[in-house]
């Protein structure tokens, strides 16, 4: 079935043959994307809740019996990345981190400012973040409008850092409006990433608004080369 937003039923979710789904946890407010640590706790972030939550599955029965909410007041907060014990999280114009995560689920250390040069503007400014092969963090900076080219070549584009927040480079210049997920091949190490193209095109995946018109929107994925080391 398509889905186009609301809350679909589990039951009404068509998956090929060999797979199966079920509800790991409930009541993850605002949930956006998600990680892995190392010792098996599901880190998710969140965008308008400003919250980043930590689920644990202890008893191995395929749901969350333990629950945490590590950070609260972020500012939109959607990116997490897991790094040598560490929660990298993403929060538009800063990069935070927490050390030792997992073994303070119940009482979070604070969080390290890793870097806060990226801008500020919440227009696409949450960002979906991921360490790649070559153990940089990549952060995506979506464009500060619905349609529009800025002077700033750091809009609408893909960065990559060291996980010390240094040496930050562009490396997919601008035309990525807005992409919100990411992930390398495996053999090959290309990276691969959709991207969320302007709005109002006036195609058929149309979204009821309450404060106006239809909104329309389309998703792109797009295939480069890892950048030379």
């Amino acid at each position: 079935m398509p889905i186009r937003g609301g809350a679909p039923k589990q039951g009404d979710i068509k998956l090929p043959p060999g797979f199966r789904i079920s509800l790991f946890a409930s009541e993850v407010t605002n949930a956006r994307a998600m990680c892995w640590g190392a010792e098996g706790t599901l880190f998710v972030g969140s965008r308008s809740a400003g919250l980043v939550h930590a689920l644990r599955d202890t008893d191995g029965d395929g749901k969350a019996d333990e629950r945490h909410v590590i950070a609260k007041n972020l500012n939109m907060p959607v990116g997490v990345a897991f790094r040598d014990g560490a929660l990298f999280v993403s929060a538009v114009s800063s990069i935070l981190r927490f050390d030792s995560i997992e073994h303070r689920l119940a009482n979070p250390p604070a969080a390290v400012t890793v870097s806060d040069a990226f801008p500020t503007d919440k227009h696409h400014g949450w960002k979906f973040i991921a360490f790649g092969p070559d153990g940089k963090l990549y952060v995506p900076v979506g464009a500060p409008c619905n349609n529009c080219i800025s002077p700033d070549s750091i809009y609408a584009s893909i960065t990559r850092m060291n996980a010390d927040g240094s040496g930050r480079e562009i490396i997919v210049a601008h035309g990525v409006r807005n992409t919100v997920g990411f992930d390398w091949h495996p053999v090959t190490g290309e990276l691969w990433f959709t991207d969320n193209g302007r709005d109002w095109l006036g195609d058929d995946s149309r979204i009821a608004s309450s404060t106006g018109p239809a909104r329309t929107a389309t998703i792109s994925a797009i295939r480069i080369a890892m950048p030379a080391q």
